[in-house]
């Protein structure tokens, strides 16, 4: 979708014609990166994106993104986010073909630095998480599965702690 990010007048006209018959809160998934390219954030409700960015670079995404959330005092979501467990994965969360060995630590080591940097910023209104399958692997086979899911998996327990807490948690109260 980021090639079709520039085509505003379409986008508008799209807009104009979904909110014709839906009279629901409207967003645009944008890719990462993209945040403070489009042009028409005014036309949706909620401002969203894919946020796979990788460990240690996440201040400087959302430095970039706040800017464009102010601006336009929208709802900000992120509406995919996530990290294989394989090893290197939390350096290329969105690479599903990195090849490398199972790790859920490089999982549970990406997700402790998304919530991490993300509690700080207020106007980060919630994540969906990417990928939960609707036939899970066994339990005991979790240790081995690179896929995105958290099920059975260190990481579980440090989203659990981000979505259970009523503000978001510390770097300190989240789970090793």
């Amino acid at each position: 979708m980021v090639q079709s990010d520039y085509r505003e007048a379409e986008w508008r006209e799209t807009i104009r014609q979904v909110r014709a018959v839906f009279n629901g809160p409207l967003t645009y998934n944008c890719d990462k990166y993209q945040e403070d390219r489009v042009a028409w954030w005014d036309a949706v409700d909620v401002i969203s994106s894919s946020g796979y960015y990788p460990q240690g670079s996440w201040n400087e995404h959302l430095d970039r993104i706040e800017p464009v959330v102010k601006r336009h005092g929208k709802p900000f979501l992120f509406l995919e986010a996530g990290c294989p467990s394989r090893d290197g994965s939390q350096n290329l969360p969105n690479d599903w073909s990195l090849a490398g060995a199972p790790s859920p630590e490089a999982q549970l080591i990406y997700y402790r630095d998304m919530f991490t940097h993300t509690r700080e910023r207020s106007w980060v209104g919630g994540f969906m998480l990417w990928d939960w399958p609707a036939r899970l692997y066994r339990e005991e086979d979790a240790a081995l599965n690179t896929d995105y899911c958290i099920y059975a998996k260190p990481a579980s327990a440090v989203v659990a702690a981000a979505y259970a807490a009523a503000t978001a948690p510390s770097a300190e109260s989240l789970p090793l």
